[in-house]
């Protein structure tokens, strides 16, 4: 009997042994595994990361469109591309005309979508030479809000009181005709403008 239970112990601990060997080898092949995981998904989401700046440089505007009014020799509207400056706008505009006054005018400024250029002629002095329509320069607060009566279109006269869409357009024929306006007090040789109404006008306008 004694020789019996010395056997079984020795299968016993054969037994736990081979357990024990058996349980180190899966740990192993898990851990093995999930490092293996691991570095196949690094690769993964390195690539996602580097097409992203790809994308959002594809959607970034290649062009701009300015529109360049006043002494220019063909003014209208113009597509830029982008960095171009006020100079090269003026260029594509045909160069500024003999009465043209270029020095109130920013040449170096970097031009923006949907942007106007004015370029006033010699002794006009202007709100707005270069820049959007709604800035003015740096004659204070209260320029911001006037309309340019030799660029503006039928829309931009809705903001001021007392000219209506009709009104507007005869500006805007009197302006095509005879050029543009030296002063407000011009606007009262347009039929329907009076001294009494460029009065109530005069804050709201400029030339």
């Amino acid at each position: 009997m004694e020789k019996i239970i010395e056997k079984l112990k020795e299968y016993k601990i054969v037994v736990l042994t081979c357990l024990v060997m058996l349980l180190g080898v899966m740990y192993l092949n898990v851990n093995g595994n999930k490092k293996s995981q691991v570095t196949e998904t690094k690769p993964m989401t390195e690539v996602v990361q580097k097409k992203d700046p790809m994308k959002s440089k594809e959607n970034e505007p290649k062009n701009m469109m300015v529109d360049v009014q006043g002494e220019v020799k063909h003014p209208g509207v113009f597509k830029m591309n982008k960095g171009s400056i006020v100079l090269d706008a003026v260029k594509m505009a045909g160069g500024i005309t003999e009465s043209g006054d270029i020095r109130q005018v920013n040449q170096a400024q970097r031009v923006t979508d949907a942007m106007q250029i004015y370029i006033p002629h010699i002794g006009e002095k202007s709100a707005v030479a270069s820049g959007n329509t709604n800035s003015g320069s740096q004659s204070g607060d209260k320029s911001k809000t006037q309309v340019n009566i030799n660029t503006a279109a039928v829309e931009d006269f809705q903001s001021v009181s007392g000219i209506g869409p009709k009104k507007a357009e005869k500006i805007i024929e009197f302006r095509e005709k005879n050029g543009n306006f030296a002063q407000l007090e011009d606007l009262t040789k347009v039929s329907g403008i009076g001294d009494k109404t460029l009065e109530t006008l005069r804050d709201s306008l400029t030339v």
